[in-house]
């Protein structure tokens, strides 16, 4: 039971710790650190369950008789005859895991069906921006605001949400959706999305979810109000979110970005655009020794249950993977916004 015990509690406390690091108020000054944690969080959910369904499992044949034993230093398999209620709990994890594989090919499925291309790129109208970037234009009513694909995302706006903006709006929105672009997250919000659907029965999986996506959004309303001003991108949230009020049946069927629906995540958004802050060195601390900590928790675990070696020589690939899930929120934007071209 030693190693079932430092397996839960190991993840749990982590992911407990950057669930508390990633309150709003600390993350309103740092939402792209704020996303990290979430993300890393998502991640502990994904693979805790099956771990430890599996070394209660290998706890369960250990305490029965003396033919089972830890694997590498982890409960992950046991010797010897396997029990009836050992079956039940590999089969549980197994089925758990499974869930999460068919998940994870449905969402990628789907992110190559939403890419724009074919006939509905050649229906678009390509816009450039003056501070780089091209977003494609739709013909629409609807009010759709979005990252279409995973190959190649595209910030992909409709004409009946331009419509009902001044020119200097229309480029807030445009700027912020084309963040999303630059700064990766189609990918991060996939892998999210995939773990968050898989645990949905579990209220921390939810909240996570909830707040990656809201980090993700404001780290992108940053970006935009950057790159256009803060007062036009309030005033086209503003006006988005009231023609949305107004029609709720147009935007709940819109692939439009949650935030622009959700009235929970508008005024966090517009509150933390009326009043920026800037990041301070305790929130900042906090939100990296959460993330610092679900890395090596997460590493330490997963490189266990691969059977790697427990020496710090045999966990560096996995803290290599992990801090690089880390660290993908926290990048700073850069370069030429990928697609484009057509």
């Amino acid at each position: 039971m030693t190693h079932l015990a430092w397996a839960a509690g190991a993840l749990a406390a982590a992911a407990g710790l950057a669930l508390a690091a990633g309150r709003p108020r600390r993350a309103c000054a740092a939402p792209r650190l704020a996303a990290s944690a979430a993300i890393l969080t998502l991640a502990g959910i994904g693979l805790m369950p099956p771990l430890l369904l599996a070394c209660a499992a290998v706890a369960w044949g250990t305490a029965a008789g003396p033919g089972g034993h830890m694997v590498a230093g982890v409960c992950v398999l046991a010797a010897g005859p396997i029990g009836p209620g050992q079956l039940i709990l590999y089969g549980l994890a197994a089925a758990l895991a499974a869930r999460a594989a068919v998940l994870a090919a449905a969402a990628l499925r789907a992110a190559r069906r939403a890419e724009l291309r074919g006939l509905a790129l050649a229906a678009a109208a390509p816009r450039q921006l003056p501070g780089g970037g091209t977003a494609w234009i739709i013909p629409s009513r609807q009010l759709a605001a979005h990252c279409a694909g995973l190959r190649r995302p595209r910030a992909v706006v409709s004409t009946g949400l331009l419509d009902l903006l001044t020119p200097a709006e229309q480029e807030a929105v445009l700027a912020h959706e084309l963040a999303h672009v630059r700064l990766g997250h189609p990918r991060i919000l996939l892998l999210g999305a995939v773990t968050a659907r898989a645990y949905r029965w579990l209220p921390p999986a939810r909240l996570a979810w909830t707040r990656l996506r809201r980090d993700l959004e404001a780290a992108a309303d940053d970006e935009a109000a950057a790159a256009t001003g803060t007062a036009p991108l309030l005033s086209a949230l503003a006006k988005v979110a009231l023609a949305a009020a107004a029609a709720p049946s147009t935007a709940g069927g819109n692939p439009a970005a949650p935030a622009f629906a959700d009235p929970d995540d508008l005024r966090y958004r517009i509150r933390r655009l009326q009043q920026p802050q800037a990041p301070g060195a305790g929130a900042t601390l906090i939100l990296r020794a959460a993330g610092a900590l679900l890395t090596f928790a997460l590493a330490s675990a997963a490189c266990q249950a691969l059977h790697a070696s427990p020496e710090w020589s045999g966990l560096v690939p996995c803290l290599t993977a992990f801090g690089y899930l880390g660290w993908r929120p926290t990048r700073r934007s850069a370069g030429r916004s990928p697609g484009d071209g057509r």
